[in-house]
């Protein structure tokens, strides 16, 4: 069974790698991420049956296989935009992202499931084997899994050349049956081809920024962080977007003197955000006793902090912790507090605009306080989807505050207080009597960019009727996204609200339709085929690997809501996962011999399904009011990996008692299993979680198990039908 645990440790660091690189380069969002691990796991499917046809036992060149096809997906993944004639930071079409992944992530998946597969079939040839056997193939690799996960979030999340993982396959030789010789000539060819990649890489990353020099290159948890500069011109880049560059003053002076003189006697700074030494030097222009410099990735913070000479007038505090926690817990209170985060591209930075995060900066304001922030817009004329988008964060920002001034623009300036009126002429006022030099942002600037005639047609063509933006309702990246997408599709146009029901109804069907036909196929004469009785008991494989993947692509959602940190910490939350599923297949598996298991079995696990995912319906509005949050994730997601792993032994044994093949049972098992995941990343990525919520989402899952859970129940009161074979 080591080849197994190697196999899970192994897939765990090559799969987060890939799709960190993947998203970063160029998904852009969590949902892609969700889309890629689908993906994965139907060509995983594919891969292990397609394994069943495979004869012989010498394997010695899989690890360089492993090797090779990794360095190769991770090449592709860097210049896939590069060929297609985009820039690293912009945003590309939903197609091109599907097929990316389908050219990029499928290699490596289909290749592990081949080799679950072989190792498989190895071990059965050539030993005696029980029905529990079966299950534990799943179980070490699911242990495996976790240890690879656990390995990667805490000492591997940092790296800044993936390359450097290249190597790994080398320890499947170590258990490999094969001459030593053939061992040697493998090792070297995987080392020497690492060792290639490795130094490789900066020129993959010089096409990449199409022909730009790479200043900095650093890993940090959270992601890659990239200086590059091209015609003299410094661009910086986190996490695949572009923060700044350094022709940024203009903006710089605008954004920071407009934010500071929509207030007086200012003397707290926050800043939240990616800071830049420009912009923490025009706040130090005007009167401030202290500014606290808040960042959630340390490796940018120091990058930044270098460059800082300390100043007599103001100190700076240099923070690194997530806003969201920092203002949660600090009891601190600022005169103004200013935010420099891109739009809501991903979930990660929605969590930065919704109605949550502004009540909690609310709260952090002293009387009179400011709070100041910026989102994409349009200086003059506002097309149908900027206006629902612009009209969905300032719907969400008067939720909380009672007075506001937009300031238009292409980046448009939202200036907001709960107790303090903020007007253009005190504004104009404010900078009209400082004495601060500015370089490129003047007083005519200022003037034009609060034309009264601008800002009352912007405030005209705000739609009230637009919802608000939340944590459990992300429709800023949902608005976001849908702009986005409308460059590469021009007629797309979705009523989000329509879409709403349309899916939800659509969704309540298709399962009602499946169980009229499960059900009228249990009372017909078909159901003495054993095949029949083989296929319906895959199906339950398949729902429970639906539910499983949904209800995870739920926790990875929240996670990434109130920590900031999937990337970093996806390892450890898909490896807990893997340890429960290992665990819970265990568990079944030394009971299962002396168990009797029926369709009245199954039944009572969609019933424990349905009330653990009511647990967190019911519990998820007071999710911010626990500490240890992240705790609280882990749990959910240990126990959903126990469930999820608990059916394997049961099924192994229902097949085992139709008369399935023995040796195609675990390959059957695993190919339905991933085929359920692939539907429920689809689902959940594409339509559920940005459509209809978490919430809405939940009830979803719920609805579909207990529909099964009936419907196991009512088979299991019915008389039973014997298959020929045993009459």
């Amino acid at each position: 069974m080591i080849k197994f645990i190697l196999l899970g440790i192994i897939s765990s660091i090559f799969q987060l790698t890939i799709f960190r690189e993947f998203t970063f380069s160029i998904a852009k969002n969590e949902l892609s991420f969700v889309v890629a691990t689908g993906v994965w796991f139907v060509f995983c499917s594919l891969g292990s049956i397609t394994g069943i046809k495979t004869k012989g036992r010498n394997y010695f060149y899989l690890p360089f296989l492993f090797s090779l096809v990794f360095c190769l997906v991770i090449c592709a993944i860097h210049l896939a935009k590069s060929f297609a004639g985009s820039g690293y930071y912009e945003a590309v079409g939903l197609g091109f992202v599907f097929l990316s992944s389908l050219f990029l992530i499928a290699p490596m998946s289909f290749l592990i499931g081949y080799f679950f597969c072989v190792f498989t079939k190895e071990y059965l040839e050539c030993r005696v084997f029980a029905q529990n056997t079966f299950a534990k193939f799943f179980a070490f690799e699911a242990i495996g899994f976790f240890i690879g996960g656990v390995i990667f979030t805490f000492f591997l999340a940092r790296y800044s050349n993936p390359f450097l993982f290249s190597s790994l396959p080398v320890i499947f030789l170590i258990v490999a049956d094969v001459e030593k010789k053939k061992k040697m000539f493998s090792a070297l060819g995987i080392i020497l081809l690492g060792i290639i990649f490795v130094f490789g890489f900066k020129f993959v990353l010089k096409k990449e920024f199409k022909g730009a020099q790479v200043l900095i290159n650093k890993g940090s948890v959270y992601g890659p962080i990239i200086l590059a500069e091209k015609f003299g011109v410094q661009s910086l880049y986190v996490n695949g977007s572009l923060l700044s560059t350094s022709e940024d003053n203009v903006w710089n002076e605008e954004f920071i003197h407009t934010s500071l003189f929509a207030g007086r006697g200012i003397k707290n700074v926050l800043f939240i955000g990616a800071y830049f030494s420009g912009q923490v030097k025009e706040i130090l222009k005007h009167n401030i006793s202290s500014i606290d410099c808040l960042n959630i990735n340390p490796v940018l913070s120091q990058l930044n902090k270098d460059k800082f000479v300390k100043n007599n007038r103001a100190e700076i505090n240099f923070i690194v912790n997530d806003p969201r926690l920092y203002l949660e817990n600090t009891k601190k209170k600022y005169d103004c507090i200013i935010m420099n985060m891109p739009a809501p591209t991903s979930l990660a930075f929605n969590r930065y605009f919704s109605d949550e995060f502004f009540e909690c900066v609310k709260k952090r304001l002293d009387k009179n306080g400011i709070f100041s922030f910026y989102i994409p817009s349009k200086r003059d004329i506002l097309s149908p989807r900027i206006l629902r988008f612009n009209s969905c964060i300032i719907n969400t920002l008067d939720r909380v505050f009672t007075h506001r001034l937009l300031i238009p623009a292409d980046s448009m300036i939202i200036v907001a207080s709960d107790t303090k009126i903020v007007s253009s002429n005190n504004l104009l006022e404010n900078f009209s009597s400082s004495k601060i030099k500015t370089d490129y942002f003047t007083i005519y600037h200022l003037r034009d960019s609060l034309s009264p005639g601008r800002i009352k047609y912007i405030e005209n063509m705000l739609d009230k009727k637009v919802k608000i933006n939340s944590d459990f309702y992300p429709r800023g990246f949902l608005y976001y996204l849908l702009l986005e997408q409308s460059k590469f599709y021009p007629d797309l146009c979705v009523d989000t609200q329509k879409a709403k029901y349309f899916i939800s109804e659509a969704f309540m069907i298709i399962i009602m339709l499946l169980i009229g036909f499960l059900s009228l196929l249990a009372r017909s004469n078909l159901a003495c085929n054993r095949k029949c009785l083989v296929k319906r008991s895959l199906l339950n494989v398949v729902i429970i690997g639906f539910t499983s993947i949904g209800f995870n692509s739920i926790i990875f959602v929240l996670f990434q809501t109130y920590s900031g940190a999937l990337f970093w910490k996806i390892g450890i939350l898909t490896g807990i996962f893997m340890l429960g599923l290992s665990l819970g297949t265990f568990l079944i598996n030394s009971v299962v011999d002396q168990a009797s298991i029926s369709q009245k079995t199954l039944s009572y696990f969609y019933f424990v399904w349905t009330l653990f995912i009511f647990s967190l319906f019911v519990g998820i509005k007071y999710l911010n009011k626990l500490y240890y949050t992240d705790s609280i994730f882990y749990i959910y997601s240990f126990l959903s990996g126990s469930l999820t792993g608990a059916v394997y032994p049961l099924i192994t044994k229902l097949m085992l008692k139709q008369n399935a093949a023995p040796k195609n049972i675990p390959i059957f098992v695993y190919a339905a299993d991933l085929t359920g995941a692939f539907l429920g990343t689809l689902v959940f990525s594409i339509l559920f979680i940005p459509f209809l919520g978490i919430s809405l989402s939940l009830l979803m899952l719920i609805f579909l198990i207990f529909v099964f859970f009936l419907l196991q129940a009512g088979q299991a009161k019915s008389p039973v039908t014997r298959t020929p074979r045993q009459k």
